[in-house]
């Protein structure tokens, strides 16, 4: 697929770069990857089909309603056709193993899922019974055994074959699947799971995809004018490789650059590199964010004087790149902070850049090199797994993607002094 071109409205200054070729893959939320490691223990008895509306609303009206853990998004009765394969055979590996004896000498009716039995020399998997079902009862944290074992044994199902239920204990997710591919998963490896077509973990998923589709046509595009920027200020040796656009989609005449920036963090502090960290306001976010806030001033009827501080935040243009976007008259008067805009970054930020990136109130944000030691977008391992774009705790919430580059076109992003830079 050809890329597509750049957008009328940029400036020659920035000497046209050939758009990134490559894919966004949304950022999950911390509480996405929690969900996808927080298990449960759940109890589950084999009861015979005819009986089992009698079992649930016996289980519902002595067990469920104590107990107040969220189980809905799990099947409660499951053929045995339906139940994943491990949990197929371990079943099935109980009951022909019968009851097993404790120290007493009384039936032991836990059995605790950790043994798989092996597939027969054919090749082929238990043949199910379908004359029973598989009954999940409740959650083991809130209910004993004991509870369970004396409930399921005083319905007459139980008492007429004269038998004790098997009560089995298996591990099952303790969250909501958040996409349908999850649900699909789960249902393949712990126990069968519904998806709902909501994400109690993260953006919804019509919100995430009308979202990329809007960016595809020009997100390599605003990659590729970070990398430039990145380079402008690594050539000049005022700042490591780092870049970063923000765009305004709604304009006009189409989504328009409104300003452009690469860090600047060595700038008049070179003697001091090797020591010290540098200008940390000077971050490529920090420096961009500026830019947007100062046009945002010079675009009122009387603005207030630029701060006396400049030199410390460097929120003007530094380069011919730089200048060429902020001159233009691109950014609508009186807006507030970054609400409404997007940022393009060639690095995933700092902590205190993503935390700059979500007070200013940014709608979208996309960076292209993963930074495990120092970024704080990503909620994922290895890294600091901070998902700062996406906490219930914070009060605003943005959507995130990492831009994946095609590997040819790696090597040619500036490189960084450090590997644990913080961008």
């Amino acid at each position: 697929m050809k890329p597509p071109p750049l957008p009328s409205s940029l400036d020659a200054a920035l000497e046209a770069p050939t758009p990134c070729v490559g894919h966004m893959v949304a950022l999950r939320t911390k509480a996405e990857v929690r969900a996808t490691f927080d298990l449960t223990q759940v109890y589950v008895v084999q009861v015979p089909l005819q009986a089992a509306n009698s079992l649930l609303r016996r289980i519902d009206e002595t067990i469920h309603r104590l107990e107040g853990v969220n189980l809905q998004h799990l099947r409660r009765f499951v053929k045995p056709a339906s139940l994943p394969l491990r949990l197929r055979q371990e079943f099935e590996f109980a009951t022909s193993k019968g009851p097993s004896q404790t120290m007493d000498g009384c039936p032991e009716e836990k059995l605790q899922i950790s043994r798989v039995l092996p597939e027969n020399e054919s090749g082929n998997d238990v043949v199910p019974d379908a004359s029973t079902l598989y009954l999940l009862v409740c959650s083991a944290t809130a209910v004993s055994l004991e509870r369970v074992v004396l409930v399921l044994s005083s319905d007459v199902t139980f008492q007429t074959n004269n038998t004790k239920p098997r009560v089995h204990v298996i591990p099952v997710p303790a969250q909501a699947p958040a996409s349908e591919e999850q649900a699909k998963q789960w249902s393949q490896d712990y126990w069968p799971a519904v998806y709902k077509k909501h994400n109690p973990h993260g953006p919804a998923p019509s919100v995430l995809s009308r979202a990329e589709d809007g960016l595809q046509l020009c997100v390599g595009t605003w990659m590729a004018i970070a990398r430039t920027v990145a380079s402008d200020s690594a050539s000049l040796s005022v700042g490591e490789g780092i870049g970063a656009v923000v765009v305004d989609p709604s304009m006009a005449g189409g989504p328009t650059a409104v300003a452009t920036a690469g860090d600047a963090r060595w700038k008049g502090k070179m003697e001091q590199q090797v020591q010290d960290s540098g200008n940390v306001m000077a971050h490529a976010v920090m420096r961009v964010i500026g830019m947007v806030a100062r046009k945002r001033r010079e675009a009122l009827p009387s603005h207030v004087a630029a701060s006396p501080d400049a030199d410390l935040f460097l929120d003007y243009p530094l380069t011919p790149g730089e200048s060429a976007v902020y001159s233009r008259d691109a950014i609508e008067p009186g807006g507030y902070l970054c609400t409404g805009l997007q940022i393009f970054l060639t690095h995933e930020p700092c902590v205190m850049c993503s935390m700059a990136i979500l007070h200013s109130r940014f709608d979208q944000v996309v960076f292209a090199k993963s930074m495990p030691r120092t970024g704080a977008l990503s909620a994922d391992a290895p890294g600091l797994a901070y998902g700062l774009f996406w906490l219930p705790e914070l009060n605003w919430k943005m959507l995130a993607w990492h831009f994946v580059e095609m590997i040819d076109q790696r090597d040619a992003l500036p490189a960084c002094t450090a590997r644990s830079i913080h961008a």
